[in-house]
């Protein structure tokens, strides 16, 4: 933690009360099985959870002290409304005294691979603090702003939501001098109900960053107009395949595992190599080279780094093994304009059969439906062979898809799809993609590469 606190501060910051002696606090933990005996334990409750429960063991010998929302009779503790907002009003104090570069980024696609590629392109000069995982929720931002050290130049802090006024609450604790929105597209439509609403939590994100601070917005995107009117007073950096963008590419070439591009930026052209598949990926690296121009970098050496290769665990991540068909692994997650972008780079890849594995996409209300049959026809008319589904919901692709003339077929559980897929000789790509409740990895594990 970037500056150690004493109790009685930590309860001034939380508008809470301190109940019994004051002492040092060197650690922030909501686990209660952690051991930390310098450290203040957070109680918070969820719907199925309730830290209260673990109170009086944690300060058996795990913690010094507890931050709660009522007088359990175990001391020291401090009392507050609301553990969750106390944890963020700590975090945004030690937020604040970061003399280093915050960058927040949200978007419904693309967010954690910006974030992985500035923190693999940062990271070989500076120290860099970033989002763990998919911890990019009101309990996973105060937990990374909590580690940061004095030795730390960048913090990059990836903000997702799935229910109105998550971003806004985020935002306030990160308070961010870089904001980026990568886009807005159909998923999380179960929480928001239309598009709108979920453009509008993501422009939340604009509102709370610093008012000299710098905006990096999708200037192709539908809502980049209302994004720029929340943004007043802050520099607006865009980024787009038309040439009204500030920056801008153009002449793609897509290949297997890369695409070569024009960029456009102020009066500089430059062709370079992005290395990594899909025009998405050309969209990413320009959120990217904005984001690095903004922090100082010249136009010249922001594109020189997209030649480096990107591998992040469960994004279109290739596995190959001797005698058998490519696996691309894009397990992690998956929403409506990511699966079309999945398909397009199992498309480029060199195979004589291209085989996509669809898990069921998850949040999308009454959409469910037609959204699932959408993607059927874009795989088919994307050339995809064989389309195989887990699951009765995912299987309404498989419906679409076959009713075209495709190849489809529906299983119930992970085990039967990778028996399926053992049937395919070494000249096949397979696409596996879908949402984290459809634990598509499963079937990755079942065919052991």
């Amino acid at each position: 933690m970037l500056s150690n606190l004493l109790l009685s501060q930590i309860a001034e910051i939380c508008h809470g009360e301190l109940i019994g002696a004051d002492r040092v606090i060197l650690s922030i933990s909501t686990d209660s099985r952690t051991v930390c005996n310098d450290a203040i334990f957070v109680a918070l409750k969820g719907d199925v959870f309730d830290g209260h429960d673990f109170v009086k063991k944690a300060l058996e010998g795990r913690f010094c002290a507890a931050l709660v929302e009522r007088d359990l009779g175990v001391y020291p503790t401090i009392v507050v409304e609301d553990t969750l907002k106390a944890y963020g009003d700590i975090a945004h104090y030690i937020r604040s005294q970061f003399k280093g570069a915050i960058i927040a980024i949200t978007g419904s696609n693309g967010k954690t691979t910006v974030k992985e590629w500035l923190s693999q392109i940062l990271s070989q000069n500076l120290s860099v603090l970033k989002t763990q995982k998919n911890e990019n929720n009101q309990i996973g931002v105060p937990k990374t702003l909590l580690n940061l050290e004095e030795h730390h130049r960048v913090a990059i802090i990836e903000t997702g939501t799935s229910f109105p006024g998550e971003i806004p609450k985020m935002g306030a604790v990160i308070v961010p001098d870089i904001a980026i929105i990568t886009n807005a597209s159909g998923s999380h439509f179960s929480g928001f109900g239309s598009l709108e609403a979920i453009a509008q939590e993501k422009g939340a994100l604009l509102l709370t960053s610093k008012k000299e601070g710098v905006v990096v917005l999708n200037r192709d995107d539908p809502f980049y107009s209302y994004w720029v009117g929340l943004s007043v007073g802050r520099q607006i950096k865009s980024f787009g395949f038309e040439s009204n963008a500030d920056l801008y590419a153009d002449d793609l070439e897509f290949h297997a595992d890369s695409s070569v591009v024009t960029f456009h930026y102020e009066n500089e052209s430059l062709r370079a190599s992005v290395a990594s598949p899909g025009k998405h990926q050309v969209a990413n690296a320009m959120a990217v080279v904005q984001t690095l121009i903004s922090l100082g970098w010249s136009f010249s050496l922001a594109v020189q780094t997209l030649s480096m290769p990107l591998t992040i665990s469960g994004r279109l991540q290739k596995i190959m093994s001797q005698h058998r068909p490519l696996l691309l692994n894009d397990c992690y997650n998956a929403s409506p304009k990511s699966v079309n972008a999945a398909i397009d780079v199992l498309m480029f890849q060199n195979a004589q059969e291209r085989v996509f594995v669809l898990g069921a996409l998850g949040e999308l209300g009454l959409l469910e439906t037609e959204i699932h049959e959408e993607i059927g026809r874009y795989a088919f008319s994307s050339g995809v062979n064989v389309l195989i589904a887990l699951g009765p919901t995912a299987g309404k692709a498989v419906k679409v898809f076959s009713e075209q003339g495709g190849q489809g077929f529906v299983y119930n559980t992970h085990a039967e799809i990778a028996q399926k897929l053992k049937e395919l000789n070494e000249s096949s790509a397979i696409l596996i993609k879908g949402s984290r409740s459809a634990q598509m990895e499963k079937v990755i594990e079942e065919l052991d590469y």
